[in-house]
């Protein structure tokens, strides 16, 4: 039965990647706390749990807000209050061996929880700050940016 369930969840996150990669979309938002939204390109638009985030998104949040953020390989990402991160670059393409997770973080705070990238091509996953570049080997971290 256990092994049905973990069967049963790869398929359902492989569809949802599938789905995602059709349309652009690299991740959603599964959470969304007080006034988070999204720069996209000069556009900034005010974000609700399950509305989707593209490559080249920044990502908002004001004082008193949080966001939670699944990427279609199953890569969490939690922001907190007075953040601004842009998703660079993010390819998650199995078939192909071609994988980048790249995070800009200009400020604030945000944890870090590596999904399939993290684990299937370590190297390809960036995260950088204004003063460093935070290189992950399949792992989670908190990182803060003041």
């Amino acid at each position: 039965m256990k092994n049905l369930i973990t069967i049963v969840m790869i398929f359902m996150v492989g569809c949802c990647a599938m789905a995602f990669a059709q349309d652009g979309k690299v991740a959603f938002f599964k959470k969304v706390s007080g006034d988070v939204s999204i720069k996209r390109g000069e556009t900034i638009v005010a974000m609700a749990e399950g509305n989707p985030i593209f490559k080249s998104d920044v990502l908002i949040t004001k004082a008193d807000s949080s966001a939670g953020i699944i990427f279609t390989d199953g890569t969490t990402i939690a922001v907190g209050q007075n953040t601004e991160c842009n998703i660079k670059d993010y390819i998650f393409d199995p078939e192909a061996n071609a994988y980048a997770f790249d995070l800009y973080l200009k400020k604030g705070k945000a944890i870090y929880n590596s999904g399939r990238i993290g684990k299937l091509s370590s190297d390809k996953v960036s995260l950088e700050t204004p003063n460093a570049i935070v290189g992950t080997r399949g792992t989670h971290f908190i990182i803060q940016v003041d």
